[in-house]
């Protein structure tokens, strides 16, 4: 009884602890903004990231080791933590064990740049598709003010670089890893997909944010590392934010002729960049 409340603990931890703690370190940047006469919702996010990042990877490092432990001694096997793994999540016992560590990193680096491709594709496909059924979203305009009202340097250095870095730590992870401990890939895949489109706050960004994270998923599971899950995050933010600058300086009518050629190209993107992810690490 007291190892079930104990596994029941553990999992309450590993998924509400992380969440709890970047809202914390949210808050505590919101705080520090103040005191400086100023609440921009960028760099409160920003602060809260560059805050939680480095004890959210601390976290995520000492997850890896316990759960490589845990698997070896269900294998019965000693359990080592010596092993080197060409990527961050060691899910697959055996595969890309690093036998040739340059092919390994030549594939992981050809992986994360399609996969960066794959983001630029589904955001631009994503963005115009919901902002056709939601044209007049309360989300879509909050979100645009607190995040594209503000210097393109700070919208690049929080969107591109630090919300991807730490939100995947986050949600791909810890959450993914410990969803899939309790049930199948799947559907810990549709869960961790769900409850990053949640974490977003409105329908419009959350309905963007749960088809996005379903393509970090497939990454994640073609590559068993979250690198690539990280790039394809930053080269979707990447490419909202370059979008969203063009398309403010169009007319409305050109605007929408601009937004549909770039939806199509966005979708014939995703396809071939996914395509191509998911070859190269099934050949490595």
């Amino acid at each position: 009884m007291k190892n079930e409340e104990n596994k029941a603990f553990r999992t309450a931890f590993w998924l509400l602890g992380p969440l709890i703690f970047y809202e914390l370190c949210t808050e505590a940047s919101a705080w520090v903004c103040s005191l400086f006469g100023t609440q921009d919702a960028l760099l409160v996010t920003g602060g809260g990231a560059l805050l939680a990042l480095p004890f959210l990877y601390a976290a995520y490092r000492k997850k890896l080791q316990v759960d490589v432990r845990e698997r070896d001694a269900g294998a019965g096997q000693v359990p080592r933590t010596d092993r080197r793994w060409c990527t961050d999540q060691p899910q697959r016992t055996g595969q890309w064990l690093c036998t040739g560590q340059a092919q390994c990193a030549r594939s992981l680096r050809t992986g994360c740049f399609f996969a960066a491709l794959a983001g630029m594709g589904a955001c631009l496909v994503l963005n115009v598709l919901l902002q056709l059924l939601f044209p007049l979203s309360d989300g879509w305009d909050s979100t645009r003010e607190a995040v594209y009202g503000t210097s393109i340097a700070l919208q690049l250095l929080v969107t591109v670089v630090l919300a991807p870095l730490t939100e995947e730590l986050l949600f791909r992870g810890l959450i993914r890893a410990e969803l899939r401990t309790h049930m199948k890939p799947r559907t810990a895949a549709l869960m961790g997909a769900l409850l990053f489109g949640m974490y977003h706050g409105n329908i419009s960004q959350g309905m963007y944010a749960f088809f996005l994270a379903l393509c970090l998923e497939l990454v994640c599971e073609w590559s068993s590392s979250l690198l690539p899950a990280v790039c394809m995050h930053a080269g979707a933010n990447a490419a909202s934010v370059c979008f969203t600058a063009l398309m403010s300086g169009m007319s409305d009518a050109f605007s929408m002729r601009f937004a549909l050629a770039a939806a199509a190209a966005g979708a014939i993107l995703t396809t071939a960049a996914l395509y191509k992810t998911k070859e190269v690490f099934s050949k490595s």
